[in-house]
């Protein structure tokens, strides 16, 4: 009896050590820039990706805003049923990696980081690109934006 305890024991330790989460980034939505409306990213190396948590159907779970006259662009998406990854990106331009800052996942706050914006298409109205920076990485995302002009 003993020694199946000890086993039991033994499996139960071996199991806890393994702290390393490996993630399927398959499953992670294909890096393009066509406006295909999709956003993914790790945080902390747990997948999370937009498009599933929307409030049907008036709107969409993938939300950036572009204030031409503040040149910036606010993300809000829905990975969660309430719970949103949030970020404001700041001077937007092709090919350029510029900064995202007011970084937050769900109510806690993560670190500032950069994005590379690898499509920004005015009369189309699409931005894709890619972004990382502390918790965050592999974030990729191509969608039709909404431009917020200043009201008179």
């Amino acid at each position: 009896m003993k020694k199946y305890i000890f086993m039991l024991m033994l499996l139960l330790c071996i199991g806890c050590e393994s702290e390393d989460r490996t993630i399927d980034t398959t499953v992670m939505p294909k890096a393009t820039s066509i406006g295909a409306d999709t956003f993914g990213c790790l945080i902390d190396g747990w997948l999370y990706v937009g498009g599933r948590y929307g409030a049907p159907p008036a709107t969409s779970s993938i939300r950036f805003k572009y204030y031409p006259a503040e040149d910036k662009i606010e993300v809000s998406v829905d990975v969660k049923p309430l719970e949103a990854i949030q970020f404001t990106i700041h001077s937007p331009e092709v090919g350029k990696t510029t900064t995202y800052t007011d970084a937050l996942f769900g109510f806690e706050s993560l670190e500032d980081g950069t994005v590379t914006i690898t499509r920004l298409d005015t009369k189309k109205r699409i931005i894709s690109g890619t972004f990382e920076g502390g918790q965050v990485s592999h974030g990729r995302f191509d969608v039709h934006y909404q431009e917020i002009k200043p009201q008179p």
